[in-house]
């Protein structure tokens, strides 16, 4: 969308976080999306660890297009919305980049991040540890005589052709980060090919790793429910026309999904 606005994507339900109704696949389901969202919404904007300030946003009706499921107008005088542009080139909708970054929003005056995450880099030991344990999801990389041609043939790579996105550190000693192989040598080009996607991990303070997803970026951490532990809110970009978030909660044991289309 060309104009800044909110999109409701999660509620709290009990003791679990679900995701708002999110992409519907046919036109009468979408004219029936503007009624499972709250009419109006004060929110807090979060950032880091802090509260940016506060906005009010409204549900405007059914939406007009598969791509706008979830999406509110923002009621604040413009020059009272909080916008932040470091990070911005971090986040694609659809083939486009952001011209802002997309900020957290929460319905409560929860802003805290109990857990303390804070970009770091990763020690020899550790390197060593991620390095191993990306290999053993993807042994060998694949390659091509010409881009998007097949067939493609399965060759060894280089530690160094493992790049290391970004990574975050829990004041309790985990780490958060990101991997994906360089796909230069490769050649192959094909877009959805999982060879070469980000994927993000959690390195526990007892040295196993978990996988939790690809073709995401890392939004913020933030204590959405006041419960005194941070969920990790990331956005999501899969396939060719889907994007969305995935909010992981309760020490990354559990997530919700929201996705919306644009066809």
């Amino acid at each position: 969308m060309s104009t800044i606005h909110v999109r409701v994507a999660f509620q709290k339900n009990g003791t679990d976080w679900i995701p708002m109704k999110g992409t519907f696949g046919t036109p009468e389901a979408l004219l029936q999306a503007g009624s499972y969202f709250p009419a109006t919404v004060n929110w807090t904007v979060v950032f880091s660890g802090k509260s940016l300030g506060t906005i009010v946003s409204k549900n405007s009706g059914p939406p007009m297009a598969y791509g706008d499921v979830g999406t509110q107008a923002i009621t604040t005088n413009p020059t009272g919305i909080p916008l932040i542009k470091t990070g911005a080139s971090d986040f694609y909708y659809g083939d486009s980049k952001s011209l802002t970054r997309p900020l957290l929003l929460v319905s409560a005056p929860n802003s805290k991040d109990p857990n303390g995450w804070k970009p770091t880099t990763l020690s020899l030991v550790e390197v060593n540890l991620v390095v191993e344990n990306f290999r053993k999801k993807f042994p060998k990389m694949e390659q091509c005589k010409e881009p998007e041609e097949e067939p493609t043939y399965m060759i060894p790579y280089h530690d160094d052709e493992i790049v290391l996105l970004k990574a975050y550190r829990s004041k309790n000693g985990e780490v958060l980060y990101g991997q994906r192989l360089d796909g230069t040598r490769s050649k192959c080009g094909f877009f959805d090919d999982e060879h070469f996607f980000n994927y993000w991990f959690v390195l526990g303070v007892n040295q196993r790793i978990k996988l939790l997803d690809s073709q995401m970026t890392p939004m913020d951490a933030a204590d959405l429910d006041n419960t005194g532990r941070s969920a990790w809110v990331f956005h999501t970009s899969r396939g060719e026309d889907r994007d969305g978030y995935e909010l992981f909660y309760d020490d990354f044991s559990k997530r919700a999904t929201f996705e919306w289309s644009y066809h």
